[in-house]
C-alpha cells in the first residue's frame, strides 16, 4: 500500500509497482464461456511459455461450486477405462495365481510325509529369509545362515522322530549363541543381532513345523468317516478320475486334517477381504488401517463355518462343538498373525514382505496366519 500510494512521488522501480497497479480481473461468466470456445476450436501449442499456461488454466477455471462442463484437465475418459482393464486384469491374474498356488498345496498335502516336509521347508526358509531381510533394514546384523540351518534340522526331526524337534530347536539355539559370542566381523552382535535372530527362527522357522507334525501324526487310513466314504462314491462313480500318469494320493487321517484346517483359514482370509471391502467402517487396528473390525467378524464366520462341515465329515465326536471352537479359534489365531507380521512389516518401512508371489507379494505375506495356527491345530487335535 505504501508504494502503491507514493508510486506518483518516488521514483519506484516499475517490477515493484506493477503487481500492485495491474490487478488481475476476474473473468466474467460470458467471458470463461468465450474463451473456452475459442480454446476448444485453437490447437495447443508447443510453444507456449509455462506462465502463458498458467495464465491461460487460471483464467478457464470454473467458477467456486460449480462443476466443469468438460472432462477434467488431465483425465481423459478413454486413459480412465485402460486404467480400470488393467485393474481388472491384475485383479484377475492375482485370482488364477492364488487359485494354482491352492492346487500345488493340496497336491503336496496329499502326496505323502517327505513331499509334505520338502515342500514346508521351502516355505519355512523363503519366509525365514524375508524376515531377516527386514530385520537388515533396520541395521541389525542376524546369524541368517545358522538360522536356516536349524529350521532345516527341526523340519527333519518332525519327520523323522518328531520328539526330538525341540532338542533340535535348542541345540540350534545354542551353536547360535555361540557363533554370535565369537562374531567380530562386520562387527561384534549386539542384544538385536541375538533376539532378532532368535525371533526369526521362532517365527518362520520353528513355528510352521507343527504343520509337519500334524500331517504325520496318524497315519491310519481316513475310511470310516462321513468325508471319506463321500470320496470313495466320488471316486467310483468316475467323477474325480485321475489320469494313469498322476500318482495316487497319500490320503491318511493327518493330511486331511491339515487340508481342512489350511481350507478354513484360507477361507477366513477370503471372507475377510470380501466382507471388509463390502461392510468395513469401523478400523481394527492402527497397525493395518485397511483392515476392519466387519471384515474380521466376516472372517471367523467363514472360518467358523468351514470347520463345523469338516468336523463333520472328519467324524470328530460331538462335530458342532468341536467344530465351531476349532473355527473361531483358527480365525482369531489367525488374524493375529496377519497382524502380527503386519507389525514387523509397518516397523520395517516395506509395504511386502517380499516379491516372490506376483501380485500377492512375498511368501509371509500368504503364511503369516497359518503360521501361528499351527502349534494350536496341532495340540487341539492330537490332546
Amino acid at each position: 500500500f505504501f508504494c502503491f500510494a507514493n508510486s506518483r512521488a518516488m521514483p519506484w522501480p516499475a517490477s515493484f509497482a506493477s503487481p500492485l497497479i495491474h490487478l488481475p480481473q476476474a473473468p466474467t461468466t460470458a467471458a470463461v464461456r468465450s474463451r473456452r470456445r475459442r480454446t476448444a476450436c485453437r490447437p495447443q501449442s508447443s510453444s507456449s511459455t509455462p506462465s502463458q499456461l498458467a495464465a491461460s488454466d487460471a483464467f478457464d477455471h470454473p467458477p467456486r461450486g460449480r462443476a466443469p462442463a468438460g472432462p477434467q484437465p488431465g483425465v481423459s475418459p478413454a486413459g480412465a477405462g485402460v486404467e480400470a482393464g488393467v485393474g481388472k486384469t491384475r485383479t484377475g491374474g492375482r485370482i488364477a495365481f492364488g487359485f494354482a498356488m491352492g492346487f500345488v498345496v493340496i497336491a503336496v498335502i496329499f502326496s505323502g510325509p517327505w513331499a509334505f516336509a520338502v515342500g514346508l521347508a521351502a516355505s519355512a526358509v523363503l519366509g525365514q529369509q524375508e524376515y531377516y531381510q527386514m530385520v537388515k533394514a533396520k541395521g541389525h546384523l542376524p546369524a541368517t545362515r545358522l538360522g536356516r540351518l536349524t529350521t532345516l534340522l527341526i523340519i527333519l526331526m518332525s519327520v523323522v522322530e518328531p520328539s526330538l524337534a525341540e532338542a533340535a530347536f535348542a541345540t540350534g539355539g545354542a551353536f547360535i549363541c555361540l557363533y554370535l559370542l565369537f562374531r567380530r566381523r562386520p562387527r561384534q552382535a549386539s542384544i538385536a543381532d541375538v533376539s532378532t535372530t532368535f525371533m526369526g527362527l521362532f517365527y518362520a522357522g520353528y513355528l510352521p513345523t507343527f504343520w509337519v507334525r500334524l500331517h504325520g501324526f496318524d497315519f491310519a487310513p481316513d475310511s470310516a468317516t462321513p468325508g471319506a466314504r463321500l470320496a470313495a462314491r466320488l471316486m467310483a462313480s468316475g467323477a474325480f478320475s485321475l489320469p494313469a500318469w498322476v500318482p495316487r494320493p497319500t490320503v491318511h487321517r493327518g493330511a486331511v486334517v491339515v487340508f481342512w484346517s489350511l481350507l478354513a483359514n484360507a477361507f477366513a482370509d477370503i471372507g475377510a477381504f470380501v466382507t471388509g471391502k463390502a461392510f468395513g467402517r469401523t478400523r481394527l487396528i492402527a497397525i493395518s488401517p485397511k483392515k476392519t473390525v466387519e471384515g474380521a467378524v466376516g472372517g471367523i464366520i467363514c472360518s467358523t463355518s468351514i470347520s463345523i462341515c469338516a468336523a463333520y465329515l472328519m467324524g470328530w465326536p460331538l462335530w458342532q462343538v468341536t467344530g465351531f471352537l476349532y473355527g473361531i479359534t483358527l480365525g482369531v489365531v489367525g488374524l493375529l498373525g496377519d497382524l502380527t507380521e503386519s507389525l514387523f512389516k509397518r516397523d520395517a518401512g516395506v509395504k511386502d514382505s517380499g516379491d516372490l508371489i506376483p501380485g500377492h507379494g512375498g511368501i509371509l505375506d500368504r503364511t503369516d496366519s497359518y503360521v501361528f495356527i499351527a502349534p494350536l491345530a496341532y495340540y487341539i487335535v492330537t490332546l
